[in-house]
This record gives C-alpha cells, sequence and structure tokens, in this order.
C-alpha cells in the first residue's frame, strides 16, 4: 500500500498544476476516472508546502468546468442527432 500511495504522491507532484487540470478535466468529461486519486495526493503535497493549496483547488475547478463544458458543447452539437438515429434504428429491429 505504501508504494501505490508513494507512486500517486510523486505522480502528481511531477506533474504538476497542469497535470491536476487535465486528470480533473478526463474525470469531469467522458472518462470514467476518479478524482479522489488526483486531488488527496495533491491536497497533501499542498500540505507538505511542495504545492500551492489554493492552486490546486483552482486546477480542479477548472478542470471540472472545462471538462462539463466539453460535455456541454458535444451534446448541443451531436446530441439530438444522435439521439433520434439511435431512437430510429430499433423502430426498424
Amino acid at each position: 500500500m505504501h508504494e501505490i500511495i508513494s507512486f500517486l504522491v510523486s505522480t502528481i507532484g511531477s506533474l504538476g498544476y497542469f497535470g491536476i487540470f487535465a486528470l480533473i478535466f478526463l474525470e469531469s468529461s467522458f472518462f470514467p476516472f476518479p478524482s479522489e486519486v488526483v486531488m488527496i495526493p495533491a491536497g497533501y503535497l499542498a500540505f507538505k508546502g511542495d504545492m500551492n493549496l489554493t492552486l490546486v483547488i483552482l486546477s480542479g475547478v477548472t478542470g471540472s468546468l472545462a471538462g462539463t463544458w466539453l460535455n456541454y458543447l458535444l451534446a448541443l452539437k451531436f446530441g439530438r442527432k444522435f439521439i433520434l438515429k439511435i431512437i430510429s434504428n430499433e423502430k426498424k429491429i
């Protein structure tokens, strides 16, 4: 267990704030990735003084918002056409 925790902390530490943004973006958009895997090690690094807590929170929030906006824009552009296509295919079966 200690090895896994060390790996997560070192990985988040090496990726930095952009890594937090990118991983939370994936979690909030379409890729099933738990944000706890990112934010807990980032919070620990902020506690140790290796990262700034404000920037950690800001990176997580902006990543989450960006992923949510991506989903919204994809649904706005393709959602209705996609659903209508599925419905029309089910009626043929």
